[in-house]
């Protein structure tokens, strides 16, 4: 695929860095959100015409923006499986309890969902609840395994301020595994949402406000263009 256009990509970024460093009293001030009706559109390579992106609460609260995103950008279809809790491999799906990402993959490819890329953002709920980066490991080898090696996959990486030390450690598995794999990239969500100048996330400090969906938008689509 021919490399992001660096005059689209700047300025894109510059967009996202320019809303997301604005205080929060100020967002709440202009009562809307900067970057919506005016993100550049970068296109992404013309083989990939639909994804299916997996995710927990954090894509399920940016499903406009990455459905508008993908869109724009030439996917004429986008499926965004996103559900708040959801853990790589715990969950049945039963009552209130999230069906896993393990499970919402298995469901999709028996259904005869082929997307041209996948896109996977887990592991939030799941970091600090494992030992090492064995387990970790193993944890991102349940999902990757179930893919055809040959079908481009972007991995959205994690960021949660509880568990640092485990975030860290996951995010450094992940990228590891990644290149492993091959035909894959890291889509880096934890260097936006940790740096200390901007405005991505609501004030649990783990949701995206306005700003980080718009953010997560826009790094998937530069994450698919590096495929």
């Amino acid at each position: 695929m021919a490399a992001l256009d660096r005059r689209t990509f700047l300025a894109a970024a510059a967009a996202v860095l320019a809303g997301c460093s604005s205080t929060k009293s100020s967002q709440r001030a202009a009562g809307g959100n900067p970057l919506a009706p005016s993100t550049p559109t970068m296109s992404v390579r013309s083989a990939i015409t639909s994804v299916v992106m997996v995710g927990d609460s954090i894509t399920e609260a940016s499903v406009a923006q990455l459905t508008a995103a993908l869109g724009e950008a030439g996917v004429d279809d986008a499926r965004i499986e996103g559900k708040a809790s959801r853990r790589i491999e715990v969950g049945n799906g039963n009552g209130s309890n999230p069906l896993s990402g393990v499970g919402t993959v298995f469901s999709l490819l028996v259904g005869g969902v082929d997307p041209s890329a996948w896109v996977i953002a887990l592991g939030t709920n799941d970091v600090g609840s494992y030992a090492d980066a064995d387990q970790y490991g193993m944890l991102i080898a349940a999902i990757t395994d179930m893919l055809p090696p040959t079908k481009p996959l972007v991995w959205v990486n994690t960021y949660r301020q509880q568990y640092l030390d485990d975030t860290l450690l996951f995010n450094m598995v992940l990228a590891d595994r990644m290149s492993a794999r091959g035909n894959a990239v890291v889509a880096d969500w934890y260097s936006v949402a940790a740096a200390p100048d901007q405005t991505v996330l609501r004030s649990d400090n783990l949701h995206p406000n306005d700003n980080g969906k718009n953010a997560l938008a826009l790094l998937v689509l530069a994450a698919l263009q590096q495929l």
